[in-house]
């Protein structure tokens, strides 16, 4: 009978004969054994169970509710989680099963609903892989649930089923409509709102505006505020810093924290200022900040000290450090350097891309 399956008894040594003890595992072998050869429930009397116990020298007790109540289970979680319908739960079984055991009322409350709660679990995650018959509201409706009981439940499941796609998301760093689209199915089925922590929620819409720059058609911001020439069109603005790179020098003031002294007893440290050794390092550095703007002509930036344009005629590329800079690639002279928001950087990166190789194949 399922889910049992027969298992080897242990043999007695010589010294377990010669004394007469025999070993207790072997009781609950026989039983599992007891059920693995039963067609079905009700081929087992309660006077089967007490002789397979009495075989090895043990009967039901306080000692053993363990080892009961693990047999319980084993057929409550199989019930629990095959039944289609209430008459499937099959309740005179259960009573069934836990008279032949001997097992108190406390133990069966006990096993019924820990056989709930993990059917539940796996129902739920057989919903989320296609393999569940039925809806969450007809297991909801079978169990005798309601929403807010178990809604704690379905998101720990759908927790655990998300971290998983996440990883392949974050591996591509791209979250496409139908990532969304499988997500959200997947929330609509399980009845559970289609929300993230905030941290999750930036990861997600970075990945989704990443795939939407990739993939959208190129569309221009209306907006007729903004300094267009005639024929212009500006498809994307962002804050930016326009940077300079350069070398700066500095004291190393850690040496002072560092250095180790010797005074000898004769000579007295009057407590003169130590001359550190000076370091040299080469830095991006922000000179203004604005706004940067890609057009299909041009790229344009407004800052509070500066305010210049460069045409795509006189642009060759650009490189992204997977940070939040991008360098932009002059004909003759020299590169531009902006940083961005860190979640924009990339984005503007491609759309440049994408603009300069529009402009270039006209």
């Amino acid at each position: 009978m399922k889910p049992f399956t027969h298992q080897e008894l242990e043999s007695c040594g010589f010294f377990s004969k010669l004394f007469g003890s025999t070993p207790t595992e072997n009781a609950w072998k026989e039983l599992n054994n007891l059920f693995a050869d039963a067609n079905d429930l009700h081929s087992i009397s309660k006077d089967d169970v007490k002789k397979a116990l009495k075989k090895w020298g043990v009967k039901a007790s306080e000692e053993n509710e363990v080892q009961r109540a693990s047999i319980y289970r084993k057929i409550a979680d199989m019930i629990y989680s095959d039944a289609m319908n209430e008459e499937e739960f099959a309740s005179k079984d259960l009573d069934f099963l836990g008279d032949i055991l001997d097992m108190p009322e406390h133990l069966v409350k006990n096993s019924n609903k820990n056989s709930r709660t993990a059917a539940y679990l796996i129902r739920c995650n057989r919903i989320l892989k296609g393999e569940e018959k039925l809806t969450i509201q007809e297991i909801h409706k079978l169990f005798g649930y309601d929403y807010e009981d178990t809604i704690a439940m379905r998101k720990q499941v759908f927790t655990g089923h998300f971290n998983l796609k996440f990883e392949d998301i974050s591996e591509r760093a791209r979250y496409t409509p139908e990532d969304e689209a499988g997500l959200r199915k997947d929330c609509e089925n399980l009845d559970i709102p289609y929300e993230f922590k905030e941290n999750i929620q930036t990861a997600l819409d970075k990945y989704r505006n990443l795939w939407n720059v990739e993939n959208q058609d190129i569309e221009p911001i209306q907006d007729e505020s903004l300094p267009m020439d005639p024929g212009e069109e500006c498809y994307m603005i962002s804050n930016s810093g326009l940077c300079v790179n350069k070398t700066v020098e500095y004291e190393d003031n850690l040496m002072e924290y560092t250095r180790k002294f010797r005074i000898d007893e004769e000579v007295s440290f009057k407590g003169e200022k130590l001359a550190n050794p000076m370091k040299k390092e080469d830095i991006t550095a922000v000179e203004d900040i604005g706004a940067f703007l890609i057009t299909n002509k041009r790229i344009i930036f407004f800052g509070k000290e500066k305010v210049f344009y460069c045409g795509m005629e006189d642009l060759v590329g650009s490189d992204f450090d997977g940070m939040n800079i991008v360098t932009y690639h002059t004909k003759e002279n020299g590169d531009l350097i902006f940083k961005y928001p860190n979640e924009s950087a990339e984005v503007i990166h491609i759309m440049f891309e994408r603009v300069l190789a529009r402009f270039n194949a006209q």
